[in-house]
């Protein structure tokens, strides 16, 4: 299974949201990050065809998709990072409403939805009205719904978003346990999310593409970059101010940061083990300050 992006861009009036985007996915889970406006959302649109390139191509095992057309969007899944739900729908109406949209028969319906329902958590309610749900629940449904039919293609945007540690591991281990046979794009600023089971990530900023690495590849780039240092209380907003602090921990006598920097910036810093999160702040430092949660 091959889904090639060839010199794909997209323009909106003089913005250039989508450069020359050109890569070649096969099985597995994609990471796609970026700050906001870096090309991730136009990128998904232009896949999932509810926006059209104005240059370049996409191709499914070597088959243009847009003469594909409707052949193609059956073979996708797509978890909108705010999906349209249907309050006064239940649960598993909601799922049975989706199967028919996709053209599935009763059998795999029958089949399916309660795999699905059981893979998210949301068995035991799935008579439930969508009204009713938290937000982290609707989440989990819009997961189901892409799901469902076991797309060849996956497409998630913030997929654990709204969800607490338990829940999100849960669909991280789902989403990898389906994976095997799928091309999964997944979308997000929670990069910890990503980085043990993306096979590659793709890196988005300003519509260009960073860089296409594996993340171990990227965390090992950032080996003699990232440090920590215990300073007094009294420092903290003199470091936050030179330097990218990407975590304040506080301690008994004042707080140990975490912080990138290609020297080492003081006779009290120590090496500290690389993530695909430094990596990220590294590449756009202040950009995504939600990444400074």
């Amino acid at each position: 299974m091959e889904l090639k992006f060839d010199n794909v861009s997209k323009s909106y009036g003089k913005t250039k949201a989508l450069v020359g985007f050109s890569a070649t996915l096969t099985s597995g889970i994609y990471a796609l990050l970026g700050p906001n406006g870096s090309g991730k959302s136009t990128l998904m649109n232009i896949l999932t065809q509810n926006l059209r390139a104005d240059e370049g191509g996409i191709y499914f095992d070597g088959e243009n998709t847009s003469k594909m057309g409707a052949r193609f969007r059956e073979r996708l899944g797509f978890m909108p990072q705010y999906p349209g739900l249907y309050p006064a729908f239940g649960v598993e109406e909601f799922l049975w409403y989706t199967a028919s949209l996709k053209g599935m028969s009763k059998e795999d319906a029958a089949r399916s939805i309660p795999e699905v329902l059981e893979a998210v958590e949301l068995s035991d309610v799935a008579k439930h009205k969508i009204r009713s749900m938290s937000g982290g629940m609707k989440q989990r449904l819009a997961l189901a719904q892409a799901t469902l039919g076991s797309p060849d293609i996956l497409i998630l945007d913030e997929p654990t978003a709204g969800l607490d540690p338990k829940q999100r591991i849960a669909i991280r281990n789902y989403i990898s346990s389906i994976a095997l046979q799928k091309i999964v794009i997944i979308a997000t600023h929670v990069v910890s999310d990503v980085e043990f089971i993306a096979k590659e990530a793709i890196i988005l900023k300003k519509g260009h593409i960073q860089t296409i690495a594996k993340p171990e590849e990227l965390t090992t780039s950032m080996d003699g970059k990232v440090w920590t240092v215990d300073v007094s209380e009294s420092e903290v907003a003199a470091y936050e101010e030179k330097h990218t602090v990407t975590n304040i921990a506080k301690t008994e006598t004042g707080a140990t940061l975490r912080i990138l920097s290609d020297v080492k910036f003081s006779e009290n810093a120590s090496p500290a083990k690389p993530t695909l999160e430094d990596y990220y702040l590294y590449v756009f430092g202040r950009e995504d300050s939600s990444q400074k949660c």
